[in-house]
C-alpha cells in the first residue's frame, strides 16, 4: 500500500503500476484522512498567508489615527509584499536542499515572529517591521505549499489539488474584510494579526501528524536542517576546507549573487514605483536612480546567473550547485510564457481588488468591512472557476484551453471594469466583477500545470527543477501581486494630483494625495460632488492599466504550449479519484 505520509525530502517520480489509488468514496479510511487532514494544514497555511494581505487594508484609517503617521500607511502592504516577492525563489532552493518539513517549519516561526510584533507594535515604524518579517515568512509558505501540495499526488491528481490550496486566497478575500472589519471595531485592531498564531499552530500540528511519520523532535530536526544547508557540522568548521565549503554552499547553493543582485534590484525599482509622484516626483533624481538601478541590477542578475554562474561554479557536477534563474528552465519559451500569464493576471487582478474596494471607500464613503463584502461575487466565482479547472484538467487532461479561456474571460472581465461609474447601479457593481473571477480561477491553476508539464522526467535533479519551476510560479506570482499593487496605486494619484491641480479644487489644491484622501474621508461630501468624480475618473484609470494587463496577458495564453495532461486508461472497475505518492 502506498503511503500517504510523505517524506520530508523531494520525491519526484511517476506513479507506478503498484501505486495504491485512494477511494475518496469509501477507500481506506486511514490513508483517506492523513491526505485530506494534510491538505487541510496547507491549506490552512496558505489561509492565514492571504488573510494577512487582505485583512491589513481594514485598519490602515485606525493605526494612522493612534500612531499619527498617515503617510507610512502604504508601507503596512509594501513591507509584506516586497520579501513576499523577491525571497519565493530562495525558499525552493531551501526545500530541495534541507527537505519540506524543516523549510515549512522555519516559514511558520517566521511568519508568527511577525504576526507577534506587528500585534504588539507601539510605533507605525515597530508595526511595518512585522510586517516586514511576516512577509519573510509568507513568501516561504507560498512558495512551499504549493510545492507540498503537489509532490503528495501523483501528476493526475495535481490540477485538483492546487485548486483546493488556491482556494484558500478565494476565502480570504472574502473574510478578511469581514473578520478585520469587526475587530477593528469592535474589538482592537491587534487581533488581525493574533488571529494568525492559533491557526498558524493548529495547522503546524496538523502537518506534523500527518506529513512525516519520524518521531523526532522539531529542535533535532532543524538541527539537522542547518547541518544539510551547509554539508557538514558547524562545530568542524575550523577544520581545514571546511571554511571554504562553506563559503561555496553560500554562494553556489544558494545562489548568493545572483540572489543579492535579483532582490537589490527589485526592491529599488518597486521603490521608484512607490514614491514617484507621491513623496518626490517623476523627474527628481532619486526617482530615476532607483528604477534606472533597479531594472540595470535585475538585468546584471539574469546575465550572471545564465552566463557566468558557472564559469565561477567550483563543483559543475554537483545538481545542487545551480543558480536561482537556471536558463535550462527560466529561458525555455514553454515556461517562461505561461509564467508570463501568471505575472500579467495578477498585477491586473490585484489593481482590481484593491481599487474595486477604494471605488466604494472614497466614493461612496462606505466603511471597509461594507466595501470589503462587494468583493464577493469575484471571490466566488474565482473559488468556483479554481475547482471546475481541476475537475476538468484531472478528468480530461486539458490544459491550454482552459488557460485561453481564462485569459479571455479576463480581457472581457476587465473591459466592463471600466464601466464602473458614480452612478452605477448595484447590479452594474456586482456583475462587472464576476468574470475576473472566472478568469483568474481557470488561469492560474492551467499556467501552473503547463509549467510543471514542461519538466524533463528522465534527468537525475527532476526534483529540483519541479521544487524550482514551482516556485518560480510563485515568484511570478507574488511579483505580479506586488507590482499591480503599487503600479495600480501609482496611477490613481498620479490621475487624482493632475486632475485636482487642472481644476484648481479647493482644499485639495496643493496637498500630497495622503491628505487628500484623509480630507474627504473626513468632509465626505456626496459621491457626484466634484472631487467624488475625480476620483471616479482616478479609478477608471486604474481599471484601463489591468485591462491592457490582461490583453498582453492573452496574448501569451495564445502561444501557451499544447502539452497536456496524459490520462491513463481506466481499468475495469476501478474507482481511484487521487493518486498517492
Amino acid at each position: 500500500m502506498a503511503e500517504t505520509k510523505c517524506s520530508s525530502q523531494p520525491e519526484i517520480e511517476e506513479a507506478s503500476d503498484s501505486d495504491t489509488s485512494l477511494n475518496v468514496n469509501g477507500g481506506d479510511a486511514k490513508m483517506g484522512l492523513s491526505l485530506y487532514l494534510c491538505l487541510a494544514s496547507l491549506t490552512l497555511v496558505l489561509f492565514i498567508t492571504a488573510l494577512d494581505i487582505l485583512i491589513v487594508g481594514t485598519i490602515i484609517d485606525v493605526v494612522a489615527k493612534q500612531f499619527g503617521n498617515y503617510s507610512k500607511t502604504g508601507w503596512l502592504v509594501t513591507g509584506y509584499s516586497l520579501p513576499n516577492a523577491v525571497l519565493s525563489l530562495l525558499w525552493g532552493r531551501f526545500a530541495s536542499i534541507i527537505g519540506f518539513q524543516h523549510s515549512l517549519i522555519l516559514a511558520v516561526l517566521i511568519f508568527e515572529a511577525g504576526s507577534l510584533v506587528a500585534a504588539l507594535a507601539n510605533s507605525m515604524n515597530m508595526l511595518i517591521v512585522g510586517r516586514v518579517v511576516a512577509g519573510v515568512g509568507g513568501s516561504g509558505l507560498q512558495t512551499l505549499c504549493f510545492v507540498i501540495g503537489c509532490t503528495m499526488v501523483d501528476e493526475r491528481s495535481r490540477p485538483l489539488v492546487i485548486s483546493i490550496l488556491s482556494c484558500a486566497f478565494a476565502v480570504a478575500a472574502i473574510v478578511g474584510p469581514i473578520i478585520g472589519g469587526a475587530f477593528t471595531t469592535h474589538v482592537t485592531w491587534r487581533w488581525c494579526f493574533y488571529i494568525n498564531l492559533p491557526i498558524g499552530g493548529l495547522a503546524v500540528i496538523m502537518f506534523l501528524l500527518t506529513y512525516d511519520a519520524k518521531n523526532d523532535g522539531i529542535i533535532q530536526q532543524m538541527k539537522g536542517a542547518l547541518r544539510k544547508i551547509s554539508g557538514f557540522e558547524f562545530s568542524r568548521l575550523k577544520k581545514p576546507g571546511n571554511l571554504r565549503k562553506a563559503i561555496n554552499c553560500l554562494i553556489f547553493k544558494f545562489d548568493f549573487f545572483g540572489f543579492a543582485l535579483s532582490s537589490t534590484g527589485l526592491v529599488l525599482f518597486l521603490l521608484g514605483l512607490t514614491f514617484g509622484g507621491n513623496k518626490y516626483t517623476w523627474s527628481s533624481g532619486q526617482v530615476i536612480t532607483y528604477l534606472v538601478l533597479g531594472i540595470v541590477l535585475f538585468i546584471f542578475s539574469l546575465v550572471y546567473d545564465f552566463f557566468l554562474f558557472d564559469k565561477f561554479n567550483p563543483e559543475r557536477d554537483n545538481i545542487s550547485y545551480r543558480p536561482l534563474f537556471l536558463r535550462r528552465l527560466v529561458a525555455k519559451p514553454a515556461i517562461i510564457i505561461v509564467n508570463m500569464v501568471t505575472f500579467l493576471l495578477c498585477t491586473g487582478y490585484n489593481g482590481q481588488m484593491i481599487y474595486s474596494v477604494q471605488f466604494f471607500q472614497l466614493i461612496f464613503a462606505s466603511s471597509a468591512w461594507k466595501a470589503g463584502l462587494h468583493l464577493i461575487p469575484i471571490v466566488i466565482t474565482n473559488v468556483i472557476a479554481a475547482i471546475a479547472s481541476g475537475i476538468i484538467t484531472k478528468k480530461l487532461g486539458l490544459v491550454k484551453p482552459l488557460l485561453i479561456f481564462g485569459g479571455f474571460l479576463g480581457v472581457i472581465g476587465a473591459g466592463l471594469m471600466t464601466l464602473m461609474k458614480n452612478n452605477s447601479t448595484s447590479s452594474t457593481q456586482i456583475g462587472v466583477l464576476i468574470l475576473p473571477g472566472f478568469s483568474l480561477g481557470f488561469a492560474l491553476q492551467a499556467s501552473l500545470m503547463s509549467a510543471q508539464l514542461q519538466i524533463n522526467k528522465d534527468r537525475p535533479e527532476t526534483p529540483m527543477d519541479f521544487i524550482e519551476i514551482t516556485a518560480f510560479n510563485t515568484f511570478m506570482k507574488s511579483l505580479g501581486t506586488t507590482l499591480g499593487g503599487v503600479l495600480s496605486t501609482t496611477v490613481f494619484s498620479t490621475s487624482l494630483h493632475n486632475k485636482v491641480s487642472h481644476v484648481h479644487l479647493e482644499p485639495y489644491a496643493g496637498k500630497t494625495v495622503d491628505e487628500m484622501i484623509l480630507y474627504r474621508l473626513h468632509n465626505f461630501d456626496g459621491a457626484h460632488s466634484t472631487i467624488g468624480n475625480i476620483l471616479g475618473a482616478s479609478i477608471k484609470n486604474v481599471f484601463w492599466m489591468d485591462l491592457g494587463f490582461y490583453a498582453l496577458g492573452f496574448v501569451f495564453c495564445v502561444f501557451s504550449s499544447n502539452k497536456r495532461l496524459i490520462i491513463p486508461k481506466k481499468e475495469p472497475n476501478s474507482e481511484a479519484n487521487i493518486e498517492v505518492k
